[in-house]
């Protein structure tokens, strides 16, 4: 796969390679989930179905992230005066929603089976589907991973999640299904072998209801205007302090940030000498926007100035700056 990389890399932008790599999963995807569901139908297998139905979640997801993809490289107009890039966390809420919803419908039907148990048919093939899928699941996931932190995409990221998922989900299948195939042939065992797919299933989603909760709680920060991880906002504030000192400003007097899925929205003000040229200003501003961009590529950032104060800010202004917010004078 990594030659495939370098390949696509060589004669296609971010987006045309994002697009492509989209429909590419969604093909495999589809594939996958009608599989799933056929063979869970014919062996009437619960677990199989979560399988099969955890797909079709992907692939409804898959193809609202190719609409999403185009929408966020599209510039601000008139309606959206910053863009589309809030499409991305709203799409990652939604997909996180579905799957939370997934696994407790799950569990439901899952200690409705435990009470009335169902024998499982055809096991073998259910645990020669889940073994190829484990294979195929977990290298969608780890190559998507790659390719979305490269280019910056919380769409590919939010995506291998699901495929890493998915992955986990057949290969606790496959060791599930493989002990109900032992089972059938020892004597005295093989009448416990109903209640491996419910509890496959309940163990299925209880390990991974943590991951839809995560996603949601991420995307919620994003719709909100919620400001971004410590790493990200120091190292932008970091910058922002490196330029105070090569341009002999006084300091940065508030810093503002937030993150909308892949872009990050900045305003920041420095304490500037009274009355510099206006051409002075502008040529600060360029070269600010221009060193903060080689620090975070998907930042937009809005540079102001301010007066110098009659006093050096004390240590509780620069942090209050630091954090993201303004302090009233003490």
């Amino acid at each position: 796969m990594s030659d495939i990389h370098a390949g696509l890399s060589d004669r296609m932008t971010d987006k045309q390679k994002e697009l492509l790599l989209l429909k590419v999963a969604t093909g495999i995807t589809v594939t996958y989930a009608v599989a799933a569901i056929f063979i869970a139908l014919v062996s009437d297998s619960q677990a199989m179905l979560l399988d099969g139905l955890y797909s079709m979640i992907d692939i409804a997801i898959s193809f609202i992230s190719i609409y999403v993809v185009n929408k966020i490289h599209q510039p601000p107009n008139e309606k959206y005066h910053f863009g589309y890039a809030k499409f991305e966390s709203f799409m990652t809420a939604v997909d996180g929603l579905l799957l939370l919803a997934l696994c407790c419908l799950t569990m439901i039907t899952a200690l409705q089976d435990l009470i009335h148990p169902d024998p499982v048919k055809h096991i073998e093939v259910i645990v020669g589907f889940a073994f190829i899928s484990i294979f195929v699941c977990l290298s969608m996931g780890v190559f998507m991973r790659r390719a979305g932190r490269k280019w910056h995409s919380e769409v590919l990221l939010a995506d291998s999640q699901l495929w890493l998922i998915e992955g986990s989900v057949s290969a606790g299948i496959c060791i599930a299904f493989s002990i109900g195939m032992v089972m059938q042939h020892v004597p005295g065992w093989e009448q416990y072998t109903a209640y491996i797919d419910p509890l496959a299933c309940i163990m299925i989603a209880l390990a991974f209801i943590a991951q839809p909760i995560r996603i949601i709680r991420e995307s919620f920060h994003d719709l909100v205007d919620a400001c971004p991880s410590d790493e990200i906002r120091n190292r932008i504030f970091n910058k922002c302090e490196e330029c105070r000192r090569q341009l002999k400003l006084d300091a940065v007097k508030w810093f503002r940030l937030r993150k909308a899925g892949r872009r990050l929205f900045l305003t920041v003000c420095f304490t500037a000498p009274d009355h510099p040229p206006l051409k002075e200003f502008t040529l600060m501003k360029r070269d600010i926007v221009k060193a903060l961009n080689e620090v975070e590529p998907e930042l937009d950032a809005c540079v102001v100035f301010d007066s110098v104060e009659n006093e050096t800010p004390p240590p509780r202004r620069l942090l209050a700056a630091k954090r993201g917010f303004e302090m009233s004078p003490a």
